[in-house]
């Protein structure tokens, strides 16, 4: 009797359990992934906040739990990599986010690839600059915050141009690097670590790969990722090879395929001072 008594509740509790593994899995809360890096190149600390993939998603209404995230990391500065705006969602969430931050930190963006697909990517730039965020196109800008400065520079999503014109963008960033400014580029596409390394980048970040869309905590970092394919090597993290580091943010897109294991993520990143040797 005891035997078929527990018998009745094994698939009732296997129900339960594989409920609640979905649950897990499909959970999507907004979380904020903090990285420290140190430099000798600064003298004060610098705090970065990186904005990737958000394809215009909405984060309560009028982007409040979004903007509250924000203000919460308190960013010297907000970095913009790449398909902010969408190719068919309306721009809306785009707009709320960005009349709402670019008056208060100093923004700064890059094209990702749904934006040229959009064929509007002038239209989209246009608006996008409306709102006070430098758009960088092969160009480089000074920060000063703190009493520090450093340099961000930028390249468009290659999808928008020729191969050349991509190269002529990333060569003019390198031209601006030199041993005693912290310099930063953006670029939309992570699968091109390799032509960023040996270029005198200090922190390179990324997105486009939404993380792999699945994951599976320390067992699986992403399935699959736009130009990469199957278990990507730049799916979302942190990454340090040759003299480069790149971050790569797994995005804030709810819109599209299901995240598994894969929550949205607002990036943030200290740079801190690094004691000189002489």
């Amino acid at each position: 009797m005891h035997i078929t008594v527990r018998k009745k509740y094994i698939l009732p509790l296997l129900f339960l359990a594989a409920v609640f593994f979905i649950f897990l899995a499909l959970r999507q809360p907004l979380t904020i992934r903090n990285y420290t890096l140190s430099s000798t190149k600064t003298d004060t600390p610098i705090r970065l906040l990186q904005i990737s993939d958000l394809h215009s998603t909405f984060y309560g209404e009028n982007q409040e739990e979004l903007l509250q995230a924000i203000a919460e990391a308190d960013p010297d500065a907000i970095l913009l990599t790449g398909d902010i705006a969408d190719d068919h969602v309306p721009h809306d969430g785009t707009k709320k986010l960005l009349e709402n931050i670019a008056s208060t930190y100093p923004c700064f963006y890059v094209s990702g690839n749904h934006e040229f697909w959009s064929n509007d990517i002038d239209n989209i730039k246009s608006m996008i600059a409306s709102y006070g965020v430098t758009i960088l196109e092969g160009s480089t800008e000074q920060l000063t915050v703190n009493g520090q400065t450093i340099q961000i520079c930028g390249v468009d999503d290659p999808d928008g141009l020729t191969e050349k014109q991509w190269q002529t963008q990333l060569d003019a960033c390198a031209a601006q690097t030199n041993d005693t400014v912290y310099t930063v580029l953006l670029s939309h596409r992570p699968e091109r670590y390799a032509a960023y390394q040996n270029k005198g980048f200090d922190l390179i970040l990324s997105g486009h790969a939404h993380g792999g869309q699945v994951r599976l905590p320390m067992l699986l970092n992403g399935l699959w990722a736009p130009n990469q394919g199957l278990f990507p090597d730049y799916a979302g993290g942190i990454y340090t090879e040759s003299d480069s580091t790149m971050i790569v943010s797994r995005g804030l897109c709810r819109n599209d395929l299901p995240r598994v294991f894969n929550p949205p993520e607002l990036v943030v990143i200290d740079i801190l001072p690094q004691e000189k040797t002489s």
